[in-house]
């Protein structure tokens, strides 16, 4: 395993993003992707200051071989990680929740619909002795806010998406 590999795994077992470890190295996040992809090396300093980061030997990142490392995840770490797994779980069941509500209100409606029909036919024949005018609903008015809900609810839902491809994305860069 190369020097690139070994700050890679280490890093992800870290569970760590290139931004954060470019934050918490004082680099920036091109030059973390550069030496994970071997483009070039860190010099004495960043190494040192990453076998300190991630408390291994320099011997265990520059020498090849297989490198095995204990999982040894800092409590700040942990709070990123848990923050931002907080924050992508509370988008994505924001929005399941607006379509849920949407669709909900959009078979209120439909059963609204339906049972206005019903009552139609049966004011129709009312209409027929010449007793009663006819008041058309404006069902356009009631989807309105059904329509918005469902619309909420998939924006929601595909900026979920759209995070966690970004957050693949950046890891596999």
């Amino acid at each position: 395993m190369n020097v690139g590999e070994k700050i890679k795994t280490i890093r992800k077992m870290a569970g760590m993003t290139q931004e954060e470890l470019a934050e918490k190295m004082n680099v920036s996040r091109q030059t973390i992707s550069k030496w994970e992809k071997e483009i070039s090396s860190p010099d004495l300093e960043s190494a040192i200051a990453l076998c300190e980061l991630f408390e291994i030997s320099l011997d265990d990142l520059l020498k090849g071989g297989e490198f095995v490392k204990e999982e040894k995840i800092s409590l700040q770490d942990m709070i990123k990680i848990n923050q931002r797994n907080q924050k992508q779980t509370i988008l994505l069941i924001s929005g399941l929740f607006f379509l849920m509500i949407g669709a909900l209100a959009a078979l209120f409606i439909a059963a609204i619909q339906s049972s206005t029909y019903s009552i139609e036919y049966m004011l129709y024949r009312y209409i027929v002795t010449g007793q009663y005018s006819s008041a058309p609903i404006n069902y356009g008015r009631l989807t309105a806010p059904a329509i918005l809900l469902i619309a909420i609810g998939v924006i929601l839902s595909m900026a979920y998406v759209i995070e966690k491809w970004k957050e693949k994305k950046r890891d596999e860069s």
